[in-house]
């Protein structure tokens, strides 16, 4: 037995709302984490001068630095910057798309009245 949806549902399906929360935390995961195992990688491998171009990042986060400790303050200053970024990027898809939408229904609503009148 085939279902049939409304239009209303679809596009309630085709264009859901991201749950900014949601996807900060996501974005946030996966920056700090990225950054801890970038700094981690860097440790392992060693060397003379370990880390010189990650080593300045300390300009942005304060207490970072291409160290074990280092690491986890990377780690937390990775998700900090990623859930921000998650969150801003999400609240404003959500209101780009209430916007299109907006404007997509009042299009709709005006060419109905237009075609109500003109066949008056």
């Amino acid at each position: 037995m085939k279902t049939t949806e409304s239009t209303e549902q679809l596009l309630q399906r085709a264009f859901a709302r991201l749950d900014a929360v949601a996807f900060g935390v996501a974005v946030g995961t996966l920056c700090g984490v990225g950054l801890f195992v970038v700094t981690a990688i860097l440790l392992v491998k060693g060397g003379e001068t370990v880390g010189q171009n990650l080593r300045l990042l300390a300009q942005y986060f304060p207490g970072y630095r291409v160290t074990w400790p280092g690491a986890f303050i990377g780690l937390g200053y990775g998700f900090l910057v990623g859930f921000v970024a998650g969150w801003l990027l999400a609240f404003v898809r959500n209101a780009s798309l209430w916007c299109y939408l907006l404007t997509v229904k009042m299009k709709a609503a005006s060419a109905s009245f237009r075609e109500f009148f003109d066949n008056m």
